[in-house]
């Protein structure tokens, strides 16, 4: 990885301070379905699976500016 995208990803968000919370738990399973959550609008899903709910997080992401690229 690029070494200034990787020392940026460690900076807080706007309003943020002290240690960067976990970001990796956004998505997650509930009853055989997938969700995932964001501070702006709440939770989105369910979807069928992981894979679907990444994709349509990727999405969420980029149609708000949060990203350019997909998210892996």
């Amino acid at each position: 990885m690029n070494q200034s995208i990787s020392q940026n990803s460690n900076l807080n968000r706007y309003g943020e301070q002290g240690n960067i919370p976990q970001r990796k738990k956004r998505i997650y399973s509930l009853n055989n379905e997938w969700y995932f959550l964001t501070r702006e609008y709440g939770v989105f899903g369910p979807y069928n699976t992981v894979l679907k709910a990444r994709q349509e997080l990727a999405l969420y992401m980029r149609r708000l500016g949060i990203v350019r690229a997909a998210v892996s």
